[in-house]
């Protein structure tokens, strides 16, 4: 896996919803060194631009974690750990610096910040949005300034457990419709990477986003398991798979707008809205 070296560099970064101070300093010292335009709002939202285009790819990862912070910083260690098939990968965990005491490493959302990153490299136009306080129910994202995303065509988030996952819907609203372009240029490449369980998730960022600009989205597997508890790891190569999977999926669906219009259904004496 290319870029290990950052990976763990993010992932030592100590974050919680509120105190994601260290991270988002971390991202724009980043930024500014690849030049790369980018803004922060008042909640600490960072919100970067690559290139030019009628309508831009956004992809989205959350900068806090569950992790309440008691280290300056955490001790992260190359492990053998099971993916979603029980076979033993190379891994990285979160340790309490100079002991054998785990401590999460924020894997959610930290593997999916990597991710993002990655593909802010590999495409030369791009929108990558960084939100702060998604686990106490997306407050960054809620306030973030409605101006900037007016240019998204559509939003993929990499904030989904294990290798095999992704977001059907998130509190109960559909991301995308199943007889829509954008689903149809998406679901093979994503059954190609091993992404099968389509699950229904409570929350997370896409969820508010398609709410607020009316684009279809997609929530996808970042590596990340055991989320939200000390033992928490991330598999190297369900992170560079999910890499791989966002390059194959803006190339195909491209600097489009794929618009989330809901849909009237007549049954019986009413009318039913879908989406």
């Amino acid at each position: 896996m290319k870029n290990i070296k950052l990976l763990k560099q993010i992932l030592s970064i100590p974050t919680f919803s509120g105190e994601e101070d260290r991270l988002v300093e971390f991202l724009k010292s980043y930024l500014k060194q690849k030049s790369i335009p980018f803004q922060m709002d008042d909640m600490g939202n960072i919100l970067a631009k690559k290139g030019s285009s009628k309508h831009f790819p956004c992809v989205v990862a959350h900068t806090d974690s569950v992790h309440e912070i008691n280290t300056e910083t955490i001790d992260i260690r190359d492990v053998k750990r099971y993916n979603s098939n029980r076979e033993l990968k190379n891994a990285l965990s979160g340790y309490v610096p100079n002991t054998n005491q785990p401590t999460g490493c924020g894997g959610d959302d930290k593997a999916g910040v990597f991710i993002c990153l990655q593909l802010l490299d590999y495409f030369d136009n791009i929108k990558v949005f960084f939100p702060v306080s998604e686990e106490n129910g997306c407050a960054g994202t809620n306030a973030a300034p409605k101006e900037w995303f007016k240019d998204v065509g559509y939003f993929i988030q990499f904030d989904s457990p294990e290798n095999n996952t992704m977001s059907e819907t998130l509190r109960g609203r559909t991301l995308f419709f199943s007889d829509e372009e954008f689903w149809k240029l998406s679901k093979d490449i994503i059954a190609e990477h091993g992404i099968t369980k389509h699950q229904h998730h409570p929350f997370t960022d896409v969820g508010e986003l398609k709410r607020r600009f009316e684009v279809e989205c997609l929530n996808l597997a970042a590596g990340y398991y055991n989320y939200h508890t000390y033992n928490e790891y991330v598999v190297l190569e369900d992170v560079e798979n999910a890499v791989q999977l966002g390059k194959k999926l803006i190339a195909t669906l491209g600097c489009k707008k794929y618009k989330y219009e809901s849909k009237l259904f007549y049954i019986g004496h009413m009318f039913l809205k879908k989406g």
